[in-house]
């Protein structure tokens, strides 16, 4: 409980930082959309994070004994997955320039979603586990989008103001995030708390550090933007 407490603090921070953000300063629609996402995220941990944590310890959460959600929320997150990493992947594609870029990330986006959807129906993944395929491959996604960004200001003059740009911001710490992550998940697949209790614990510890860092520079990229924009 007390990782989960810090993960949906900082990411607390980051969604009230980009509301102030956007209020106060002119943004691009996508960059709207993001703090959107921020929020949504934020209330998807609290309520169905907390929820299955207060079922287990609460008589009060009796009537949910019977759902799903008593025993784990896998399904939620697996569901959530599959939206996150295709929003971050078009968060990305939106400020390429590059229209080859731009209509690959397109095709990636469409064809993920659709077989990570159909994943879950030819797997029993969906009720009982994260689904391995919608993460690692998700995975890669933002990594490719992240690169193709990342090559496009690179070889021109944008890279004076990769300081100024919100989107580089989220871009470093999305792809540091999952570049940490996804290895420990691929290792932690094959592991439960009951048979290495001691790797779920640093995997917990190292998942908590992960979002402080990406949560962390998604508020100063808001904070330091928003000094260098500006208002109406």
């Amino acid at each position: 409980m007390f990782f989960l407490a810090i993960i949906n603090a900082v990411e607390l921070v980051a969604a009230i930082s980009g509301s102030n953000y956007f209020k106060k300063y002119r943004v691009d629609k996508m960059t709207r959309y993001f703090v959107y996402f921020l929020w949504v995220t934020f209330f998807i941990e609290v309520i169905f994070g907390w929820l299955t944590v207060c079922i287990h310890n609460f008589d009060s959460f009796i009537l949910f004994d019977d759902t799903f959600l008593a025993q784990n929320n896998y399904p939620i997150y697996n569901v959530y997955y599959i939206i996150s990493f295709a929003f971050y992947t078009f968060y990305f594609r939106n400020h390429l320039k590059h229209r080859k870029s731009r209509t690959t990330l397109d095709v990636s986006i469409i064809l993920y979603s659709i077989c990570s959807i159909v994943s879950l129906f030819l797997t029993d993944a969906f009720f009982l586990r994260m689904s391995s395929f919608t993460y690692i491959v998700g995975s890669i996604l933002i990594f490719f989008s992240v690169m193709l960004y990342f090559f496009e200001i690179f070889k021109d003059d944008e890279i004076l103001n990769f300081h100024k740009s919100i989107v580089s911001y989220i871009a470093v710490g999305t792809l540091i995030f999952h570049l940490v992550v996804t290895p420990i998940f691929i290792y932690g697949y094959y592991y439960s708390a009951t048979r290495a209790p001691e790797f779920i614990n640093i995997y917990r510890i190292i998942l908590t550090v992960a979002n402080i860092f990406m949560y962390t520079c998604y508020t100063i990229g808001f904070v330091v933007c928003s000094r260098k924009n500006k208002s109406y």
